[in-house]
Order: structure tokens, then C-alpha cells, then sequence
């Protein structure tokens, strides 16, 4: 009996993660993708995309990736959310949680810019190999300020909604559990 109910308690606790993570984090990142795609038009940020060969960047089929990559992530990564806020503090969990969505992410971002660089090469295109370096460097800045940005705002604020949830979940089901003596 004992043994079973802390099974569904523990799938609650992801579940709930998992929840709020999509409820608070799909809208946010569709924000941020609409405010990217939008600076990105920009003359500077052009010239930039072109010369780091990254012309798959406007292409729609790219961001639908981006997009489902955003959807997977916070489902998997808020998981992790009720679990670790047994063990850290909702800052820390914050970081924890905005960390792997971000890599996550990063490395999806990471893999259709090089695929575009590949497939700009088989094409007949030239790429400009010279500006890779540059483009991961800015990858992993991007990362850096995207990741501590992120968890002291939205990330934060999922972390204290969940954890909210969970001390609610928690003090009902102590109540509607018999007691044996």
C-alpha cells in the first residue's frame, strides 16, 4: 500500500514539473523566438548571419526544429524540478532547470547551423570556414547570457510555482490518507 502510494506521488511530482514547465516555458521561448527572428532582420545582424554561413537561419522548417527541441526539453528538464528541490534551493534548482533546457537547445541550434554549413558546401556554395570560430564563440556566449537571464526570471518563476504546487499536492495528500494505527 505504502509502497505504491509513493510511486504515484513521485510520477505526480514529475508530472507537475513537466506541467508548469511547458504552461510558463512554451510561451516564453515563442517570445523569444518571434523577438530573435525579429532583430535578426536588422542590417548588422544580417551581415553577421551571412558571413558565419548561417542561411538556414531564416529558413521556417529550422525554427520548427528550434520549437520542438523547446517543447521536448522543458517536458524532459521539468521533470527534474520536484526531485531537485529536495535537495537545492529554488535559485539553485533555477539555474539547474534553465541549464539543460538551454543546452538542450544550443546543441539543437548548434546542429542545423552546421548542417547548413554543410549543406551550403555540397551545394556548390562557399562557405566562409573562417567565421565558425566566431559563430561558436557566440553560440556559447549567447548560451551563457541566455542561461543567466533566464533562470533568474522565468526560470525562477517556474521553479516557485512548481514548488508552490507540490507543498499544496504534498499537504493533500497527507490529509486524504488514512492513518493506520
Amino acid at each position: 500500500m505504502c509502497r505504491g502510494f509513493l510511486y504515484l506521488y513521485a510520477m505526480d511530482i514529475k508530472k507537475t514539473g513537466s506541467k508548469y514547465a511547458l504552461i510558463i516555458g512554451i510561451p516564453t521561448g515563442l517570445a523569444f523566438t518571434a523577438f530573435t527572428v525579429y532583430v535578426s532582420t536588422f542590417y548588422p545582424f544580417r551581415l553577421l548571419l551571412k558571413a558565419a554561413s548561417l542561411k538556414v537561419f531564416w529558413n521556417p522548417f529550422s525554427w520548427l526544429l528550434v520549437g520542438a527541441a523547446l517543447i521536448v526539453s522543458l517536458w524532459h528538464t521539468g521533470k527534474m524540478i520536484g526531485p531537485a528541490l529536495k535537495k537545492f534551493d529554488v535559485l539553485k534548482t533555477s539555474f539547474l532547470f534553465t541549464f539543460w533546457v538551454n543546452l538542450r537547445l544550443m546543441l539543437v541550434i548548434s546542429a542545423i547551423y552546421f548542417y547548413g554549413i554543410i549543406a551550403n558546401s555540397m551545394s556548390g556554395g562557399e562557405p566562409f570556414l573562417a567565421a565558425i570560430p566566431f559563430a561558436i564563440i557566440g553560440l556559447i556566449i549567447f548560451f551563457a547570457l541566455a542561461t543567466g537571464i533566464t533562470a533568474i526570471t522565468v526560470g525562477i518563476f517556474i521553479v516557485k510555482i512548481i514548488k508552490d504546487k507540490l507543498v499544496v499536492v504534498q499537504d493533500t495528500k497527507r490529509t486524504d490518507t488514512p492513518r493506520t494505527s
